[in-house]
């Protein structure tokens, strides 16, 4: 299937790891310019090597630090300064620490608030013009379930904020043929998930694979999913083939959500 994508030109943010970096491969499969960014340089340059030798695209890296109004300001200014217009924005960025409400201090709440939720807003709000002008865009939040279904409370109210603005945004942008979808993974194999897994598992004195095997209880298919299947989601959302589907919040969770909607 051509999903049109060839000659588009992308930005997926945080992807040297996990589903921003496997999204960021997806895209370049299809023909994409990708431009990768991550705080961590290393992992960055590792991984635009890595793509680039299984996808034969050239990939960009440049290093940002989303949590930081000035790194944002520098990344997006080399960014308009090199790339005439973005085509697709994947909006991705790392989750926090799991924490309950009375371990949260109002300096873990604000950064979780520029992380998640303004720097998306930033860079959102930046490539907007060039999208309008051309009258073609894509753009889809990567959040977390935790929007729809309660869980860590941090990342709940943030990524709620997130697909509040994507849906309003969608609304808004129609008319300039710009659509903005938001996806919710739950369990997906990455460094987080583990992380995750082992905090847990300390503060319930188990172990990682107890505390995984309990979480795969609540999955119907009982299993989480890999990086992979959450960027096929995101690359079909991005190509010609979703032309008609905006201001939707679509989770990959194996059956997790219970919910209707």
């Amino acid at each position: 299937m051509d999903l049109g994508l060839t000659g588009k030109t992308a930005l997926v943010t945080a992807s040297s790891r996990g589903i921003g970096k496997a999204i960021a491969q997806g895209l370049a499969t299809e023909g994409c310019q990708v431009i990768i960014c991550s705080r961590d340089k290393d992992n960055l340059l590792k991984a635009a090597e890595q793509i680039e030798a299984k996808t034969g695209q050239s990939i960009t890296p440049i290093q940002v630090d989303l949590s930081q109004k000035d790194s944002i300001e520098q990344f997006l200014k080399r960014l308009t300064n090199q790339f005439s217009t973005i085509d697709i924005l994947v909006n991705n960025v790392g989750g926090m620490p799991y924490k309950r409400h009375y371990e949260l201090n109002q300096e873990d709440w604000q950064l979780s608030f520029d992380l998640t939720f303004m720097s998306q807003v930033h860079i959102a709000e930046t490539l907007l013009p060039q999208m309008k002008k051309r009258t073609w865009g894509r753009i889809i939040f990567v959040t977390s379930v935790a929007a729809k279904q309660p869980g860590m409370i941090i990342a709940h109210s943030q990524r709620a904020s997130v697909v509040a603005y994507a849906k309003t945004l969608a609304n808004e942008l129609a008319e300039h043929n710009i659509l903005v979808n938001s996806i919710c993974p739950s369990f997906t194999v990455t460094n987080k998930f583990y992380e995750v897994a082992d905090q847990v598992a300390k503060r319930e004195g188990s172990s990682r694979e107890q505390v995984i095997q309990q979480w795969m209880k609540s999955v119907p298919l009982r299993r989480p999913a890999s990086a992979e299947e959450v960027a096929n989601l995101a690359v079909f959302l991005a190509s010609e083939k979703a032309s008609y589907i905006t201001g939707t919040c679509i989770q990959v969770d194996g059956g997790f959500v219970k919910s209707l909607f």
